[in-house]
């Protein structure tokens, strides 16, 4: 909980000097998991959290070679940046090329159609890849979390995190498991000369696919986004992850994560803190219509 924007800012104008690009015109463009900064007309530099493991990294750079070589369309990494990862202040960051916003009407059939294809051409990745292990990440942060929140959350958060651990084993896919991409949304595609394209691998693991679809649905339900939305993202995949049997655990799965992933942000944004009490008063009434805010999140 400690890391912030300004710690970010930091680390940004370091990571410039180190590779030659001007810090003059740094802005930040996205703060969350990850900060990221525009450099210029041509680079985007993002800055990874201090717990942020160096494999971690040196992986998700392996993973976009290798999708080039799939011909699967996501961002690449600069060209002229040596000796990537970059590092400064504890921090690890990766320079890449910059692309543009997609157009919001089309966005959610995009993100369909590039899940899709990943879900396609990624049968034949060479780069090892770990277990799916979502509700390991909602416990680590929530057992670094403990000493920041009322005892009685954290404990109810955790009583939920064991009910759905038990409850998983009993889930059975409608799809074949295999490479997912573990944070497919709308805020990870841009668009190249017209092309949509798809960012941000840090959770590339192998798991069920349903859960690249799960999170589209669940926003349409708890960001009051347009039914129309979901509807063009599922008939662009080709299934419709609500009609499985595993749907309502998967989203309460991804509320969970939602939840934790927030609360370790700093709590002096005040929309930030805002925020984490209407997801912790939603798990508290156990109310499936509550309606949350995409604070940080890219919509």
């Amino acid at each position: 909980m400690g890391w912030s924007a300004k710690d970010a800012w930091g680390a940004a104008a370091a990571m410039c000097a180190q590779a030659g690009l001007p810090v003059s015109r740094l802005e930040l463009l996205r703060f969350g998991s990850n900060a990221v900064f525009g450099v210029d007309e041509a680079h985007v530099l993002r800055i990874m959290r201090p717990t942020t493991s160096e494999a971690d990294v040196r992986r998700e750079i392996e993973l976009v070679r290798e999708f080039s070589r799939l011909d699967f369309p996501t961002v690449r990494l600069a060209g002229g940046v040596a000796a990537q990862p970059l590092r400064a202040l504890d921090c690890l960051g990766t320079v890449w090329e910059r692309l543009t916003e997609p157009d919001r009407d089309h966005v959610y059939r995009a993100l369909g159609q590039l899940v899709r294809i990943f879900h396609q051409r990624t049968t034949e990745l060479q780069v090892p890849l770990q277990p799916w292990r979502q509700l390991a990440l909602s416990d680590q942060r929530l057992a670094q979390l403990r000493d920041h929140y009322a005892s009685e959350d954290v404990r109810l958060l955790t009583q939920w995190s064991q009910r759905i651990a038990g409850d998983l084993d009993q889930v059975k896919p409608a799809l074949p498991a295999g490479v997912i991409h573990g944070q497919a949304e709308i805020g990870n595609v841009l668009m190249r000369a017209g092309q949509p394209v798809l960012i941000d691998f840090e959770q590339v693991s192998i798991g069920p696919r349903e859960w690249d679809l799960v999170h589209t649905a669940v926003v349409v339900t708890r960001f009051g986004r347009p039914e129309q939305c979901y509807r063009d993202f599922a008939d662009a995949y080709g299934f419709d992850v609500r009609i499985w049997d595993g749907y309502q655990l998967c989203r309460r799965l991804w509320e969970l994560c939602a939840t934790t992933w927030l609360m370790q942000h700093d709590h002096r944004n005040r929309k930030v803190a805002q925020e984490i009490e209407v997801r912790l008063q939603t798990w508290r009434e156990d109310n499936p219509d509550a309606q949350w805010s995409g604070v940080l999140e890219r919509r």
